[in-house]
């Protein structure tokens, strides 16, 4: 499943601390175009409970604010920390924590093992507004280290699938051509993707295309089917190869 949504799991009793957390973060939601989804976004009408779950389903970075009103939740400790727990166990998601206020958060074992923002021993609530500002940056900051290095993950990746890919139509291209150089007939598409083992079809034509561009390949008609067959410039490019290794 594709995530790359923030989900903030918090209490409605909190809701004064989400302000602040929500102002330093718009930056990052522009920048980064990606969601950051906590209940204020359910509109009238909808149904809330899949619309939180359609969220936390897409969730790639949880953010917990953490307090005993949170703890105190069933719907929080029910619903949407397992969904939240899940993903981070078994997609990679990412869970930080801010402590609001003091609380039992150091019991739990399933919550407190994952990083906090602030020490349990300093939570929001004993803070000055310079100390907040200083706190809502540092979440902000973690989450850009996540979101930067999920997104050289992705750049990483396709630049390895377009090598692979590159490389697999150079090893087709030549199989191709050797082929079509031993039987010195016209083959068909299907016949090619049989005897050269291409699963997908739509490769096999890229790569003919590809050849065909190249002009060391012609395309003819046979009884009405389509083949394929060196051309005079791919036939004089094998045999100055035959000559070649027969003179080393």
């Amino acid at each position: 499943m594709n995530r790359k949504g923030v989900f903030i799991s918090y209490s409605k009793k909190d809701a004064k601390w989400l302000d602040g957390l929500r102002t330093h973060l718009t930056y990052l939601e522009r920048e980064y175009e990606f969601n950051i989804w906590e209940d204020s976004k359910i509109e009238v009408g909808a149904d809330w409970r899949a619309e939180i779950n359609k969220a936390l389903s897409t969730a790639k970075i949880g953010i917990l604010l953490i307090s005993a009103n949170f703890i105190a939740s069933d719907f929080i400790t029910n619903e949407e920390l397992p969904s939240l727990l899940t993903a981070a166990e078994e997609e990679g998601a990412y869970i930080f924590s801010i402590i609001i206020s003091h609380s039992m958060f150091m019991d739990i074992e399933a919550i407190s093992k994952f990083q906090t923002i602030n020490p349990p021993s300093k939570p929001l609530i004993v803070m000055n507004e310079g100390e907040l500002d200083e706190t809502y940056m540092k979440v902000t900051q973690e989450i850009k280290r996540v979101l930067s290095t999920e997104s050289s993950k992705k750049i990483k990746k396709s630049v390895a699938n377009k090598t692979t890919e590159i490389l697999t139509k150079s090893f087709l291209q030549v199989a191709l051509l050797e082929l079509l150089f031993e039987k010195n007939i016209g083959l068909s598409i299907s016949e090619l993707c049989d005897v050269l083992k291409i699963k997908k079809r739509k490769i096999g034509i890229e790569v003919l295309s590809e050849l065909e561009t190249l002009k060391v390949i012609d395309k003819i008609k046979e009884d009405s089917i389509t083949k394929y067959k060196l051309s005079t410039t791919g036939k004089e490019f094998f045999e100055s190869r035959k000559i070649d290794n027969r003179d080393k």
